[in-house]
């Protein structure tokens, strides 16, 4: 208790009163009542639809190497391939022409193989070929099939992790693509994230091909895109050499360069404009 300038003695100030903070409390307990029957009816599909996250850019290691020669084969070893269960080659069936030689392209950032043969426990494993070690981000040595015969179906596997097995199935000499994803020119690949502005959007990039190869262009993303020529949507030559159209995540086309002359083009997807690369015809 206070004391005033006299002396006598003041009753304490009361700030508040029960009375008040009952209706403080009223008031905080209808909004949350007020806001629960908001939200409880649509709880559910706020649990069960999440707000969208960023998506945090991947990064590849670069592919080194020379490009793929023309009738040369190139099979994707595919990002994640180790984690068993993961799609690990591209084509996982290919279709090799008659005399093409074949490389595999490690796009992933772990050691493989491609060796002929069923398994590990396979007795004829590696008399047909053997790549070796391809590191992560390289390509392998080119390999010749000099007894195959058309018609043949050849099973390989990588030796560090068995459970990735792939098969080359022998066809025509120079006959046109089945739905294998093989093609007879060189390959192009729309990597995994390159939707994302600033992650590496194709790989090789840039690629050299001759007047005549025919590009097969696998998409390892798992949205839509496309190769179109030119270099951004409102280019009034936009397409007119080439165009894939919309390619599905995880599906191929192909690009003919039977009436494209030699010289330096520039390529973008129309659907991510940023996505852009560059092809020599020689």
């Amino acid at each position: 208790m206070s004391h005033g300038e006299h002396g006598q003695e003041k009753d304490p100030i009361i700030l508040t009163s029960g009375r008040r903070i009952g209706k403080g409390l009223a008031i905080v307990v209808i909004t949350l009542s007020v806001g629960a029957a908001i939200l409880l009816p649509y709880f559910h599909d706020f649990y069960k639809n999440p707000p969208p996250v960023s998506q945090i850019p991947t990064t590849r290691p670069p592919t080194t190497g020379p490009p793929a020669e023309a009738g040369t084969t190139t099979i994707a070893i595919l990002q994640g391939a180790s984690t068993q269960g993961n799609p690990d080659f591209n084509p996982d069936d290919a279709q090799i022409p008659l005399g093409n030689k074949i490389l595999w392209d490690n796009q992933d950032t772990i050691p493989h193989t491609a060796t002929s043969g069923t398994d590990p426990n396979d007795t004829n494993k590696g008399k047909l070929f053997d790549t070796g070690i391809i590191i992560g981000g390289e390509k392998s040595k080119t390999i010749e099939l000099s007894s195959a015969k058309e018609g043949d179906t050849i099973n390989y596997f990588c030796t560090l992790h068995p459970y990735m097995i792939g098969k080359l199935t022998i066809t025509k000499a120079g006959g046109s693509q089945t739905e294998g994803g093989a093609t007879t020119g060189p390959s192009i690949n729309i990597l995994e994230g390159a939707s994302t502005q600033g992650n590496r959007a194709f790989d090789p990039d840039p690629l050299t091909a001759k007047k005549g190869d025919e590009i097969n262009v696998v998409n390892q993303d798992t949205i839509p895109h496309t190769i179109t020529s030119g270099t951004k949507n409102s280019d009034p030559d936009k397409g007119k050499l080439f165009d894939t159209n919309i390619i599905l995540g995880g599906e191929s086309a192909k690009i003919s360069l039977a009436k494209v002359d030699p010289g330096e083009y520039d390529y973008f997807c129309t659907v991510h404009e940023y996505m852009k690369g560059k092809l020599t015809v020689e």
